[in-house]
């Protein structure tokens, strides 16, 4: 099974690498980043915009019964009390987990942790093509 497990669309946020540019990783719909994947071989596309999963959420509106696409999203996040920005690739994310990172996301000036669990072990029902291990930033002890 071949999988592209990272790609962009329109939807991500501008590139910080040369912000004065105010450039983006891709300026393609989403539609259009499955195609090209498919057209390549690619059996799964995980969209995984910065920050954001509403590239992934408009893919599926126009393939609501795909079973080849993963929700994914590059969730920039900092190490604690420094300015060292990581790109964390998060799959198997939901609306609900999009909103409950960002809070954690943002705070540098608090620990955080990376938790890896298994999306079928939270989410019974997802189809076997969209099982994948994602990344959950907690607090420690949460």
């Amino acid at each position: 099974m071949r999988a592209d497990l990272h790609v962009h669309t329109h939807h991500s946020t501008v590139n910080r690498t040369l912000p004065f540019l105010r450039s983006r990783d891709c300026y393609s719909r989403p539609f259009d980043v499955y195609l090209t994947a498919k057209s390549r071989g690619m059996d799964l596309v995980a969209i995984t915009d910065h920050d954001s999963i509403d590239g992934a959420l408009e893919l599926l509106e126009q393939l609501p019964d795909s079973r080849d696409v993963i929700v994914g999203e590059e969730v920039s996040c900092w190490f604690p009390d420094t300015d060292i920005e990581v790109h964390l690739g998060v799959y198997g994310m939901t609306e609900a987990l999009h909103r409950n990172i960002q809070p954690v996301r943002t705070t540098r000036s608090e620990p955080t942790t990376v938790a890896y669990r298994s999306a079928s072990a939270t989410n019974p029902g997802m189809s076997q093509t969209r099982r994948a291990i994602f990344v959950v930033l907690c607090r420690p002890g949460t």
